[in-house]
């Protein structure tokens, strides 16, 4: 296995962003941050949240149970007894078929390696899918990728994907992050003629997929405002303007058929190294066929 590189391919990591970032592994190293917070009640109580959504499928298909996390950020401001509760819960959700966000790391690409061993003894028959977050493309998100693939992730970068039978009239298309990244809808789409479930990290994603047909869609990057003043005015911004929109997650409808967008507030943290008022939380949705 080689070692990761610092940097990726981050459209808009200029020096000044890299030498933070950089600057920032190094003052947290050893995981004090995550320590303190932790012990302060800053790192939020993991939440499990279940959903149920109808949408259109082919006759006679059977409901399809999906787990969806996202924004793990492993890395020293995440607590191990909080991974530790969420790679349990994900292992314990029956799913037939995982979903993970992005954004699997902070500070440095090394620390995918912390999820990998769980992640591979995931069971999902339907398959176990990804897309990379900003935060992975200013790491080295190849490597990210390589080693999602040795816990048998496939990550989609504007591509999509069949799933097996009995759940073989649905794809799950994947699109590159919106800021970071480089995200196209016509190849995401490219082949999905079936039902199509649209996974993203940023909401801002529906920006650049316009138009296009989606049956439901996953995204996370808010954090749900991370950090909530009394005013619920969150201390973590996002210049992405659906991303402001929909900064305390949630579930919304929007598209041409007014389909469900599941905004997950997420699992960890970035910059700043604490939560309030925004719990994290895992997503165990099924998925019926609608009426």
């Amino acid at each position: 296995m080689r070692r990761p590189r610092w940097w990726g391919r981050a459209r808009h990591a200029g020096f000044r962003k890299k030498a933070i970032d950089a600057t920032l592994g190094i003052l947290y190293t050893g995981g004090w941050p995550a320590a303190i917070t932790r012990a302060v009640g800053l790192q939020g109580t993991l939440g499990v949240a279940g959903h149920e959504f109808r949408i259109p499928r082919k006759a006679g298909a059977q409901p399809l149970r999906v787990t969806f996390v996202s924004d793990i950020h492993a890395g020293p401001t995440l607590h191990p007894a909080l991974l530790r509760g969420v790679l349990d819960a994900v292992a314990n959700a029956g799913t037939d078929l995982l979903l993970l966000g992005g954004d699997f790391v902070s500070f440095h690409a090394r620390y995918v390696n912390r999820l990998v061993h769980a992640l591979r003894d995931v069971q999902a028959p339907a398959g176990k899918f990804a897309v990379l977050g900003n935060h992975d493309l200013l790491a080295d998100d190849a490597y990210i990728a390589e080693r999602l693939a040795d816990a048998g992730i496939r990550t989609l970068v504007n591509e999509n994907a069949r799933l097996p039978a009995p759940h073989d009239d649905v794809w799950v298309c994947g699109l590159d992050d919106w800021d970071e990244g480089a995200p196209a809808a016509e190849p995401t789409f490219r082949g999905a003629h079936g039902t199509r479930i649209l996974l993203m990290h940023q909401p801002d994603g529906l920006l650049v997929t316009r138009d296009e047909r989606f049956e439901i869609a996953f995204c996370g990057h808010v954090h749900g405002g991370q950090y909530l003043k009394r005013d619920r005015v969150p201390a973590v911004r996002h210049k992405g303007p659906v991303s402001k929109l929909y900064m305390h997650g949630g579930v919304f409808h929007t598209g041409t058929s007014d389909a469900p967008v599941l905004v997950s507030r997420g699992i960890g943290t970035s910059t700043l190294p604490a939560r309030r008022h925004a719990d994290p939380q895992v997503h165990v949705c099924t998925l019926l066929p609608a009426d």
